[in-house]
Protein backbone atom coordinates (compact mmCIF):
# COMPACT_ATOMS: atom_id res chain seq x y z
CA UNK A 1 0.00 0.00 0.00
CA UNK A 2 2.91 2.22 -0.04
CA UNK A 3 4.24 4.26 -2.93
CA UNK A 4 8.22 4.94 -2.95
CA UNK A 5 8.87 8.90 -3.17
CA UNK A 6 11.27 8.89 -4.68
CA UNK A 7 10.06 7.68 -7.54
CA UNK A 8 7.28 10.75 -7.27
CA UNK A 9 9.84 13.00 -6.47
CA UNK A 10 11.08 12.55 -10.05
CA UNK A 11 7.93 13.23 -11.51
CA UNK A 12 6.65 15.75 -9.32
CA UNK A 13 10.36 17.81 -10.03
CA UNK A 14 9.75 17.04 -14.01
CA UNK A 15 6.62 17.55 -14.25
CA UNK A 16 5.96 20.71 -17.25
CA UNK A 17 3.59 23.20 -15.89
CA UNK A 18 0.93 25.02 -18.61
CA UNK A 19 0.06 28.43 -17.98
CA UNK A 20 -2.37 28.72 -15.11
CA UNK A 21 -5.74 31.19 -14.86
CA UNK A 22 -4.10 34.32 -12.18
CA UNK A 23 -0.32 32.64 -12.02
CA UNK A 24 1.65 35.21 -11.86
CA UNK A 25 5.96 34.54 -11.32
CA UNK A 26 5.83 34.74 -7.34
CA UNK A 27 2.98 31.63 -8.12
CA UNK A 28 4.73 30.10 -9.92
CA UNK A 29 7.77 30.39 -7.82
CA UNK A 30 6.35 29.21 -4.85
CA UNK A 31 4.82 26.22 -6.68
CA UNK A 32 8.31 25.37 -7.53
CA UNK A 33 9.55 25.92 -3.80
CA UNK A 34 6.35 23.56 -2.84
CA UNK A 35 7.58 20.84 -5.34
CA UNK A 36 10.92 20.79 -4.05
CA UNK A 37 10.04 20.67 -0.09
CA UNK A 38 7.44 17.16 -1.62
CA UNK A 39 10.56 16.03 -3.55
CA UNK A 40 12.64 15.75 -0.22
CA UNK A 41 9.80 14.36 1.73
CA UNK A 42 9.64 17.78 4.12
CA UNK A 43 5.82 17.29 3.80
CA UNK A 44 4.85 19.87 6.56
CA UNK A 45 6.61 22.89 4.82
CA UNK A 46 5.33 22.03 0.84
CA UNK A 47 2.02 21.95 2.69
CA UNK A 48 1.92 25.54 3.93
CA UNK A 49 3.28 26.80 0.60
CA UNK A 50 0.53 24.41 -1.37
CA UNK A 51 -2.14 25.73 0.29
CA UNK A 52 -1.30 29.07 -0.26
CA UNK A 53 -2.12 28.35 -3.89
CA UNK A 54 -5.25 26.64 -3.61
CA UNK A 55 -7.19 29.62 -4.49
CA UNK A 56 -5.45 31.20 -6.76
CA UNK A 57 -6.51 28.84 -9.24
CA UNK A 58 -9.26 25.88 -8.38
CA UNK A 59 -8.84 24.30 -11.25
CA UNK A 60 -5.06 23.35 -11.02
CA UNK A 61 -5.75 19.93 -10.08
CA UNK A 62 -2.03 18.71 -10.00
CA UNK A 63 -1.80 21.36 -6.57
CA UNK A 64 -5.34 19.69 -5.07
CA UNK A 65 -3.38 16.51 -5.90
CA UNK A 66 0.13 17.20 -4.31
CA UNK A 67 -1.46 19.35 -1.49
CA UNK A 68 -3.44 15.94 -0.42
CA UNK A 69 -0.55 13.88 -0.85
CA UNK A 70 1.53 16.19 1.72
CA UNK A 71 -1.72 15.72 3.78
CA UNK A 72 -1.57 12.26 3.62
CA UNK A 73 1.95 11.67 4.67
CA UNK A 74 1.67 14.13 8.00
CA UNK A 75 0.71 12.37 11.45
CA UNK A 76 -3.05 12.54 12.13
CA UNK A 77 -3.80 14.52 9.04
CA UNK A 78 -4.69 11.67 6.43
CA UNK A 79 -8.76 12.15 6.64
CA UNK A 80 -8.15 15.80 5.56
CA UNK A 81 -6.08 14.62 2.60
CA UNK A 82 -9.14 12.84 0.95
CA UNK A 83 -11.56 16.23 -0.21
CA UNK A 84 -8.53 17.43 -2.38
CA UNK A 85 -7.75 13.94 -3.94
CA UNK A 86 -10.90 13.49 -4.75
CA UNK A 87 -11.70 16.89 -6.30
CA UNK A 88 -8.09 15.85 -8.39
CA UNK A 89 -9.61 12.68 -9.69
CA UNK A 90 -12.41 14.89 -10.65
CA UNK A 91 -9.93 16.62 -12.50
CA UNK A 92 -8.87 13.76 -14.21
CA UNK A 93 -5.34 13.86 -12.27
CA UNK A 94 -3.54 10.47 -13.04
CA UNK A 95 -2.28 9.45 -9.73
CA UNK A 96 -5.05 10.69 -7.92
CA UNK A 97 -6.98 7.84 -8.38
CA UNK A 98 -3.84 5.61 -6.81
CA UNK A 99 -3.30 7.81 -3.50
CA UNK A 100 -7.09 8.21 -3.07
CA UNK A 101 -7.71 4.37 -3.88
CA UNK A 102 -5.21 4.01 -0.85
CA UNK A 103 -7.22 6.05 1.42
CA UNK A 104 -10.59 4.43 0.56
CA UNK A 105 -8.48 1.31 1.90
CA UNK A 106 -7.50 3.00 4.74
CA UNK A 107 -11.25 4.13 5.43
CA UNK A 108 -12.02 -0.17 4.75
CA UNK A 109 -14.50 1.23 1.47
CA UNK A 110 -12.57 -1.99 -0.08
CA UNK A 111 -14.94 -2.62 -2.79
CA UNK A 112 -13.93 1.55 -3.85
CA UNK A 113 -10.52 1.27 -3.44
CA UNK A 114 -10.31 -2.00 -6.28
CA UNK A 115 -12.60 0.28 -8.27
CA UNK A 116 -10.22 3.48 -8.53
CA UNK A 117 -7.07 0.82 -9.04
CA UNK A 118 -9.15 -1.06 -12.03
CA UNK A 119 -9.46 2.47 -12.98
CA UNK A 120 -5.99 3.87 -12.40
CA UNK A 121 -4.57 0.60 -14.27
CA UNK A 122 -6.77 1.98 -17.57
CA UNK A 123 -4.84 5.43 -17.81
CA UNK A 124 -1.28 5.84 -19.62
CA UNK A 125 1.77 6.84 -17.82
CA UNK A 126 1.47 5.72 -14.45
CA UNK A 127 3.99 6.07 -11.90
CA UNK A 128 2.85 3.02 -9.90
CA UNK A 129 3.63 -0.51 -11.70
CA UNK A 130 1.15 -2.99 -12.48
CA UNK A 131 2.83 -5.48 -9.99
CA UNK A 132 1.97 -2.82 -7.39
CA UNK A 133 -1.02 -2.16 -8.52
CA UNK A 134 -2.31 -5.26 -8.17
CA UNK A 135 -0.84 -6.25 -4.97
CA UNK A 136 -3.15 -3.35 -3.45
CA UNK A 137 -6.38 -4.94 -4.86
CA UNK A 138 -5.07 -8.50 -3.12
CA UNK A 139 -5.05 -6.68 0.47
CA UNK A 140 -7.97 -4.86 -0.05
CA UNK A 141 -9.61 -8.18 -1.19
CA UNK A 142 -8.13 -9.88 2.01
CA UNK A 143 -9.09 -7.12 4.16
CA UNK A 144 -12.20 -7.47 3.08
CA UNK A 145 -12.57 -11.28 4.15
CA UNK A 146 -11.18 -10.60 7.22
CA UNK A 147 -13.22 -7.50 8.31
CA UNK A 148 -16.35 -9.61 7.58
CA UNK A 149 -15.16 -12.62 10.08
CA UNK A 150 -13.54 -10.92 13.21
CA UNK A 151 -11.82 -12.65 15.80
CA UNK A 152 -12.97 -12.52 18.91
CA UNK A 153 -11.12 -10.93 21.57
CA UNK A 154 -11.28 -7.53 23.65
CA UNK A 155 -8.94 -4.61 22.85
CA UNK A 156 -8.61 -1.60 24.94
CA UNK A 157 -6.63 1.41 24.95
CA UNK A 158 -3.90 1.65 27.51
CA UNK A 159 -5.23 4.61 28.50
CA UNK A 160 -3.56 7.93 29.73
CA UNK A 161 -1.27 6.48 32.34
CA UNK A 162 0.58 4.55 29.44
CA UNK A 163 -0.28 6.69 26.04
CA UNK A 164 0.33 10.35 25.45
CA UNK A 165 -0.83 12.56 22.64
CA UNK A 166 2.53 11.16 20.61
CA UNK A 167 3.61 8.40 19.21
CA UNK A 168 4.12 5.49 22.14
CA UNK A 169 4.89 2.55 20.82
CA UNK A 170 6.73 -0.95 21.43
CA UNK A 171 5.82 -2.77 24.36
CA UNK A 172 7.74 -5.04 26.49
CA UNK A 173 6.65 -6.94 29.64
CA UNK A 174 7.45 -9.04 32.20
CA UNK A 175 6.98 -12.70 32.60
CA UNK A 176 4.63 -11.78 35.62
CA UNK A 177 3.12 -9.08 33.85
CA UNK A 178 3.35 -6.16 36.20
CA UNK A 179 6.22 -4.31 34.37
CA UNK A 180 6.23 -2.34 31.17
CA UNK A 181 8.48 -0.50 29.24
CA UNK A 182 8.00 1.29 26.06
CA UNK A 183 8.84 4.26 23.73
CA UNK A 184 7.59 7.57 23.63
CA UNK A 185 8.07 10.57 21.68
CA UNK A 186 6.09 12.88 24.19
CA UNK A 187 7.57 15.97 25.38
CA UNK A 188 10.11 15.71 27.92
CA UNK A 189 12.42 13.90 26.42
CA UNK A 190 16.45 13.49 28.09
CA UNK A 191 18.20 15.45 25.54
CA UNK A 192 14.98 18.01 25.47
CA UNK A 193 15.82 17.64 21.47
CA UNK A 194 13.47 17.72 18.17
CA UNK A 195 14.31 15.86 15.01
CA UNK A 196 13.57 17.85 11.72
CA UNK A 197 10.01 17.10 11.62
CA UNK A 198 9.37 18.63 14.84
CA UNK A 199 8.81 15.49 17.43
CA UNK A 200 10.60 15.02 20.20
CA UNK A 201 13.32 12.20 20.49
CA UNK A 202 12.63 9.03 21.37
CA UNK A 203 12.69 8.13 25.16
CA UNK A 204 12.54 4.85 27.22
CA UNK A 205 9.21 4.74 30.09
CA UNK A 206 8.43 2.22 32.07
CA UNK A 207 4.64 1.55 33.88
CA UNK A 208 4.08 -0.88 37.14
CA UNK A 209 0.78 -2.26 37.21
CA UNK A 210 -0.46 -2.65 41.13
CA UNK A 211 -3.21 -4.36 42.23
CA UNK A 212 -4.10 -4.77 38.27
CA UNK A 213 -4.12 -1.09 37.57
CA UNK A 214 -1.12 0.49 35.44
CA UNK A 215 0.57 3.17 37.44
CA UNK A 216 1.41 6.12 35.63
CA UNK A 217 4.34 5.67 32.65
CA UNK A 218 7.33 7.86 33.88
CA UNK A 219 10.63 8.26 31.99
CA UNK A 220 13.51 5.19 32.99
CA UNK A 221 16.08 7.70 33.00
CA UNK A 222 19.70 7.45 32.44
CA UNK A 223 21.83 5.60 31.62
CA UNK A 224 18.94 3.82 28.90
CA UNK A 225 18.15 7.38 27.70
CA UNK A 226 20.12 9.82 26.56
CA UNK A 227 20.19 12.55 24.37
CA UNK A 228 19.90 10.97 21.08
CA UNK A 229 16.84 8.65 20.13
CA UNK A 230 16.38 6.40 23.02
CA UNK A 231 14.01 3.10 21.99
CA UNK A 232 12.66 -0.32 23.67
CA UNK A 233 13.64 -3.28 21.68
CA UNK A 234 13.44 -6.75 23.79
CA UNK A 235 13.32 -7.97 26.97
CA UNK A 236 14.29 -11.30 28.64
CA UNK A 237 11.17 -12.43 30.33
CA UNK A 238 12.18 -12.22 33.76
CA UNK A 239 13.12 -8.63 33.28
CA UNK A 240 16.74 -8.86 33.90
CA UNK A 241 18.19 -7.48 30.58
CA UNK A 242 17.04 -5.65 28.09
CA UNK A 243 17.94 -4.21 24.41
CA UNK A 244 17.77 -0.66 23.57
CA UNK A 245 18.16 1.00 20.69
CA UNK A 246 20.33 3.96 20.41
CA UNK A 247 21.23 6.71 17.52
CA UNK A 248 24.58 7.87 16.93
CA UNK A 249 24.75 11.61 17.88
CA UNK A 250 23.90 13.04 14.32
CA UNK A 251 20.59 10.83 14.31
CA UNK A 252 21.23 9.24 11.23
CA UNK A 253 22.45 5.93 12.17
CA UNK A 254 21.96 3.83 15.44
CA UNK A 255 22.93 0.64 17.04
CA UNK A 256 21.23 -2.36 19.22
CA UNK A 257 22.82 -2.51 22.99
CA UNK A 258 22.32 -4.58 26.08
CA UNK A 259 21.69 -3.34 29.26
CA UNK A 260 20.94 -5.29 32.20
CA UNK A 261 19.26 -5.04 35.78
CA UNK A 262 21.29 -5.31 38.82
CA UNK A 263 21.73 -3.99 42.14
CA UNK A 264 18.16 -2.25 41.66
CA UNK A 265 18.93 -0.26 38.03
CA UNK A 266 19.91 -0.49 35.53
CA UNK A 267 23.23 -0.74 33.97
CA UNK A 268 25.35 1.33 31.34
CA UNK A 269 24.14 0.01 27.79
CA UNK A 270 26.76 -2.05 26.24
CA UNK A 271 26.87 -2.56 22.63
CA UNK A 272 25.58 -6.02 20.97
CA UNK A 273 27.81 -8.25 19.40
CA UNK A 274 28.44 -7.30 15.42
CA UNK A 275 26.55 -10.42 14.57
CA UNK A 276 23.53 -8.49 14.87
CA UNK A 277 25.13 -4.70 14.42
CA UNK A 278 26.29 -3.84 10.89
CA UNK A 279 26.47 -1.18 8.39
CA UNK A 280 22.75 -1.77 7.51
CA UNK A 281 19.59 -0.92 10.00
CA UNK A 282 18.66 -3.55 12.69
CA UNK A 283 15.99 -1.86 14.87
CA UNK A 284 14.02 -4.82 16.58
CA UNK A 285 15.10 -7.73 18.58
CA UNK A 286 14.09 -10.46 20.65
CA UNK A 287 15.82 -12.35 23.22
CA UNK A 288 14.65 -15.91 23.52
CA UNK A 289 14.48 -17.82 26.98
CA UNK A 290 17.60 -18.86 28.54
CA UNK A 291 18.97 -15.98 26.68
CA UNK A 292 21.08 -18.26 24.21
CA UNK A 293 18.92 -17.02 21.23
CA UNK A 294 18.60 -13.34 19.75
CA UNK A 295 15.85 -12.88 16.98
CA UNK A 296 16.07 -9.61 15.41
CA UNK A 297 15.55 -7.63 12.19
CA UNK A 298 18.02 -6.04 9.17
CA UNK A 299 18.06 -4.85 5.88
CA UNK A 300 21.11 -6.13 5.28
CA UNK A 301 22.42 -7.67 1.69
CA UNK A 302 21.51 -11.12 0.68
CA UNK A 303 17.99 -11.69 2.15
CA UNK A 304 14.55 -12.25 0.80
CA UNK A 305 13.60 -8.39 0.17
CA UNK A 306 12.88 -5.30 2.56
CA UNK A 307 13.18 -5.92 6.27
CA UNK A 308 13.87 -9.86 7.24
CA UNK A 309 13.71 -12.00 10.36
CA UNK A 310 17.17 -13.37 11.66
CA UNK A 311 18.39 -15.52 14.50
CA UNK A 312 21.88 -16.04 16.10
CA UNK A 313 23.04 -18.56 18.56
CA UNK A 314 25.66 -18.51 21.72
CA UNK A 315 28.04 -21.32 20.88
CA UNK A 316 30.23 -23.34 23.25
CA UNK A 317 32.91 -21.07 23.27
CA UNK A 318 30.61 -18.19 24.19
CA UNK A 319 30.94 -16.85 21.21
CA UNK A 320 27.64 -15.76 19.04
CA UNK A 321 26.71 -17.50 15.63
CA UNK A 322 26.40 -15.84 12.03
CA UNK A 323 23.07 -14.48 11.30
CA UNK A 324 20.88 -17.29 10.05
CA UNK A 325 18.06 -16.00 7.91
CA UNK A 326 14.57 -17.55 8.75
CA UNK A 327 13.85 -18.38 5.26
CA UNK A 328 10.91 -17.82 2.53
CA UNK A 329 8.02 -19.06 4.83
CA UNK A 330 8.46 -16.10 7.09
CA UNK A 331 10.32 -13.76 5.26
CA UNK A 332 8.93 -12.27 2.33
CA UNK A 333 9.72 -9.38 -0.35
CA UNK A 334 8.20 -7.07 1.62
CA UNK A 335 9.47 -6.11 5.54
CA UNK A 336 8.88 -7.90 8.18
CA UNK A 337 9.76 -6.29 11.92
CA UNK A 338 9.16 -7.14 15.17
CA UNK A 339 9.71 -10.32 16.50
CA UNK A 340 8.86 -11.50 19.80
CA UNK A 341 10.02 -14.76 20.81
CA UNK A 342 7.61 -16.26 23.52
CA UNK A 343 9.24 -17.55 26.13
CA UNK A 344 8.10 -20.70 25.25
CA UNK A 345 10.74 -20.97 22.74
CA UNK A 346 8.76 -22.12 20.24
CA UNK A 347 5.57 -19.46 19.20
CA UNK A 348 6.98 -16.19 17.29
CA UNK A 349 5.02 -13.37 16.63
CA UNK A 350 6.26 -10.69 14.17
CA UNK A 351 4.75 -8.20 12.12
CA UNK A 352 5.09 -7.87 8.45
CA UNK A 353 3.94 -5.93 5.38
CA UNK A 354 3.69 -9.20 3.14
CA UNK A 355 2.15 -12.51 3.51
CA UNK A 356 -1.68 -11.91 3.87
CA UNK A 357 -1.58 -8.52 5.72
CA UNK A 358 -4.54 -6.22 5.37
CA UNK A 359 -2.40 -3.27 4.60
CA UNK A 360 0.24 -2.03 6.32
CA UNK A 361 2.16 -4.24 9.00
CA UNK A 362 -0.09 -6.69 10.03
CA UNK A 363 0.84 -8.95 13.65
CA UNK A 364 1.59 -12.67 12.63
CA UNK A 365 2.56 -16.01 14.54
CA UNK A 366 4.20 -18.81 13.32
CA UNK A 367 5.84 -22.10 15.31
CA UNK A 368 9.35 -23.59 15.42
CA UNK A 369 9.00 -26.82 13.81
CA UNK A 370 12.13 -27.99 13.19
CA UNK A 371 15.09 -25.84 15.46
CA UNK A 372 17.89 -27.65 14.05
CA UNK A 373 16.69 -27.45 10.41
CA UNK A 374 15.00 -24.16 10.56
CA UNK A 375 11.72 -25.30 9.94
CA UNK A 376 8.48 -22.74 10.62
CA UNK A 377 5.25 -23.56 10.04
CA UNK A 378 3.37 -21.22 7.61
CA UNK A 379 2.60 -17.97 9.43
CA UNK A 380 -0.92 -16.99 10.56
CA UNK A 381 -2.71 -13.67 10.21
CA UNK A 382 -4.26 -12.90 13.92
CA UNK A 383 -7.20 -11.55 12.54
CA UNK A 384 -8.98 -8.86 12.15
CA UNK A 385 -10.00 -6.50 14.80
CA UNK A 386 -6.35 -7.07 15.94
CA UNK A 387 -4.86 -6.33 13.17
CA UNK A 388 -6.21 -3.23 10.73
CA UNK A 389 -5.87 -1.52 7.33
CA UNK A 390 -2.93 0.55 8.99
CA UNK A 391 0.75 -0.22 10.93
CA UNK A 392 -0.45 -3.15 13.88
CA UNK A 393 3.30 -3.60 15.22
CA UNK A 394 5.55 -4.73 18.52
CA UNK A 395 3.22 -7.49 19.79
CA UNK A 396 4.29 -9.27 22.87
CA UNK A 397 2.29 -11.55 24.58
CA UNK A 398 1.70 -12.78 28.77
CA UNK A 399 3.10 -15.98 29.46
CA UNK A 400 -0.20 -18.10 29.74
CA UNK A 401 -0.57 -16.73 25.85
CA UNK A 402 -4.24 -14.90 27.34
CA UNK A 403 -2.87 -11.10 26.97
CA UNK A 404 -1.00 -9.29 24.35
CA UNK A 405 0.33 -5.64 23.96
CA UNK A 406 1.20 -4.07 20.63
CA UNK A 407 0.45 -0.75 19.06
CA UNK A 408 -1.40 1.01 16.54
CA UNK A 409 -2.68 3.94 14.82
CA UNK A 410 -6.45 3.62 14.83
CA UNK A 411 -9.35 5.71 15.77
CA UNK A 412 -10.56 6.37 19.37
CA UNK A 413 -6.95 7.01 19.59
CA UNK A 414 -5.38 9.52 22.34
CA UNK A 415 -3.10 10.61 19.27
CA UNK A 416 -0.29 9.17 16.79
CA UNK A 417 0.33 5.24 17.36
CA UNK A 418 -0.93 4.24 21.09
CA UNK A 419 -0.27 1.12 23.01
CA UNK A 420 -3.73 -1.54 23.40
CA UNK A 421 -4.32 -4.59 25.23
CA UNK A 422 -5.54 -7.92 23.47
CA UNK A 423 -7.55 -10.29 25.63
CA UNK A 424 -7.84 -13.79 24.00
CA UNK A 425 -10.57 -15.73 24.92
CA UNK A 426 -8.30 -18.94 24.96
CA UNK A 427 -4.43 -19.43 24.90
CA UNK A 428 -2.66 -18.12 22.04
CA UNK A 429 -0.30 -21.00 22.80
CA UNK A 430 -2.59 -23.99 21.56
CA UNK A 431 -0.24 -26.65 20.75
CA UNK A 432 1.25 -29.31 22.12
CA UNK A 433 5.28 -30.90 21.88
CA UNK A 434 5.85 -34.37 21.02
CA UNK A 435 9.99 -35.01 21.53
CA UNK A 436 12.49 -37.80 22.29
CA UNK A 437 14.77 -39.83 20.58
CA UNK A 438 15.13 -42.52 17.74
CA UNK A 439 17.52 -45.28 18.75
CA UNK A 440 18.14 -48.39 18.12
CA UNK A 441 18.10 -51.63 20.16
CA UNK A 442 22.03 -51.00 21.12
CA UNK A 443 20.59 -47.25 22.29
CA UNK A 444 22.72 -45.59 19.51
CA UNK A 445 21.02 -42.97 17.95
CA UNK A 446 19.54 -42.72 14.26
CA UNK A 447 19.62 -40.36 11.40
CA UNK A 448 15.80 -40.72 11.14
CA UNK A 449 12.93 -39.19 8.86
CA UNK A 450 10.25 -38.94 10.07
CA UNK A 451 6.58 -38.47 8.06
CA UNK A 452 3.52 -36.94 9.80
CA UNK A 453 -0.07 -37.20 8.03
CA UNK A 454 -3.54 -36.52 8.72
CA UNK A 455 -4.96 -39.86 9.17
CA UNK A 456 -5.90 -41.06 5.41
CA UNK A 457 -2.51 -40.64 4.62
CA UNK A 458 -3.29 -37.83 2.14
CA UNK A 459 -1.91 -34.92 3.94
CA UNK A 460 1.57 -34.22 4.93
CA UNK A 461 1.32 -32.40 8.33
CA UNK A 462 5.34 -32.10 8.48
CA UNK A 463 8.89 -33.88 8.10
CA UNK A 464 10.91 -34.14 10.62
CA UNK A 465 14.86 -35.21 11.00
CA UNK A 466 16.20 -36.24 13.93
CA UNK A 467 19.76 -35.05 15.02
CA UNK A 468 22.67 -36.72 13.76
CA UNK A 469 24.74 -36.86 16.80
CA UNK A 470 21.80 -37.19 19.24
CA UNK A 471 18.71 -38.64 17.68
CA UNK A 472 16.85 -36.37 19.21
CA UNK A 473 13.56 -34.79 17.37
CA UNK A 474 11.03 -32.67 18.37
CA UNK A 475 7.40 -31.90 16.77
CA UNK A 476 4.98 -29.24 17.31
CA UNK A 477 1.14 -30.65 17.02
CA UNK A 478 -2.89 -29.76 17.18
CA UNK A 479 -3.65 -31.25 20.56
CA UNK A 480 -6.37 -34.10 20.16
CA UNK A 481 -5.56 -34.83 16.94
CA UNK A 482 -4.61 -38.29 15.41
CA UNK A 483 -2.05 -38.56 12.68
CA UNK A 484 -0.33 -41.01 10.71
CA UNK A 485 3.32 -41.35 11.17
CA UNK A 486 6.36 -43.28 8.99
CA UNK A 487 9.69 -43.40 10.46
CA UNK A 488 12.47 -44.22 8.21
CA UNK A 489 16.24 -44.78 8.12
CA UNK A 490 18.94 -46.51 6.19
CA UNK A 491 19.10 -50.14 7.28
CA UNK A 492 16.57 -49.88 9.56
CA UNK A 493 12.68 -50.95 9.02
CA UNK A 494 10.20 -48.62 7.81
CA UNK A 495 7.78 -48.43 10.71
CA UNK A 496 4.49 -47.18 10.23
CA UNK A 497 1.78 -46.13 13.35
CA UNK A 498 -0.66 -43.98 14.52
CA UNK A 499 0.29 -40.82 16.99
CA UNK A 500 -2.02 -39.15 19.00
CA UNK A 501 -0.96 -36.20 20.19
CA UNK A 502 -2.72 -36.53 23.52
CA UNK A 503 -4.89 -33.16 25.16
CA UNK A 504 -2.12 -30.69 27.16
CA UNK A 505 -3.23 -29.60 30.51
CA UNK A 506 -2.72 -27.03 32.67
CA UNK A 507 0.74 -28.09 33.52
CA UNK A 508 2.29 -28.45 30.19
CA UNK A 509 1.86 -28.91 26.50
CA UNK A 510 4.50 -31.73 26.46
CA UNK A 511 4.33 -35.63 24.99
CA UNK A 512 7.54 -37.57 25.57
CA UNK A 513 7.97 -40.27 23.28
CA UNK A 514 11.22 -42.39 22.26
CA UNK A 515 11.17 -44.80 18.92
CA UNK A 516 13.00 -47.55 18.51
CA UNK A 517 14.01 -48.92 15.16
CA UNK A 518 15.18 -52.69 14.69
CA UNK A 519 17.32 -53.77 11.73
CA UNK A 520 15.71 -57.43 12.11
CA UNK A 521 11.91 -58.40 10.80
CA UNK A 522 10.80 -58.00 14.28
CA UNK A 523 8.26 -54.95 14.85
CA UNK A 524 9.54 -51.62 15.78
CA UNK A 525 8.19 -50.52 19.94
CA UNK A 526 7.03 -46.91 21.08
CA UNK A 527 8.27 -46.54 24.19
CA UNK A 528 6.21 -43.51 25.38
CA UNK A 529 7.41 -42.12 28.67
CA UNK A 530 4.60 -42.42 31.51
Amino acid sequence: MERKLSTLSALLIGTALVAQVNYKRPHNQLLDQAKAHLAAEDFAEAAKMYKRLLPVDTSFVEVYYEYGLCLANLPGQRDKAIPHLERAVRGGHTEAHYELAVARHRQQRFDDAVDLLHRYKQLNYRAVKDVDVDRLVSMAVNAKELVKKPVDVRIQNMGAMINSAAHDYCPLITADGNTMYFTSRREGTTGGLKDPTGQWLEDVYIAKRIDEVWSNAVNAGKPINTNTHDATVGLNPDGSSMIVYHTSLSLVSGDLFETRFHAGKWQDPLLMTERINSKDHEPSASIAPGGDEIYFTSDRTGGFGGRDLYRIRRLPNGEWSLPLNLGPKVNTPFDEDAPFMHSDGITLFFSSKGHSTMGGYDIFKTTLLDADLNGWGIPENMGYPLNTVNDDIYFCLSEDGYTGYFSSERPGGMGMQDIYQVVFPGSQLEYMVVRGIVADAGDEPVKARILLTDQTGEEVVGIYNTNESTGRYLMVLTPGQRYAMTVEAPGFLTQQSELFAKASDMDGREQAMDILLVRDASTARLTPHE
